[in-house]
């Protein structure tokens, strides 16, 4: 049965952009990746990365950090985004 948690984590990751974002962060690790390098990634401008990256660390499911003045991002909910991708790909719906 999906926990809430769980179920807020698939619904956010059901966005192809911010799939692409928490792809690249599982494979970045605990360091993070600076929020342009994973707007470019997610084929997102900055500004329009930026909502995304608002309403997922609202969700707990990214953290912000700030190193060497640049802005990044870290992924909190692994377990819960390691799962929801895994869904996502074994169903096509990526």
């Amino acid at each position: 049965m999906a926990t809430q948690e769980s179920a807020l984590t698939f619904a956010l990751l059901a966005v192809p952009a911010r799939a692409a974002i928490c792809r690249a962060l599982l494979e970045a690790g605990d360091d993070g990746l600076p929020a342009d390098q994973l707007a470019q990634l997610a084929g997102l401008t900055l500004h329009r990365a930026a909502h995304h990256f608002g309403e997922m660390v609202q969700a707990e499911v990214l953290v912000l950090v700030i190193r060497d003045r640049r802005v990044g991002y870290v992924l909190k909910a692994r377990r819960e985004v390691r799962e929801a991708l895994s869904y996502l790909d074994s169903s096509g719906l990526d």
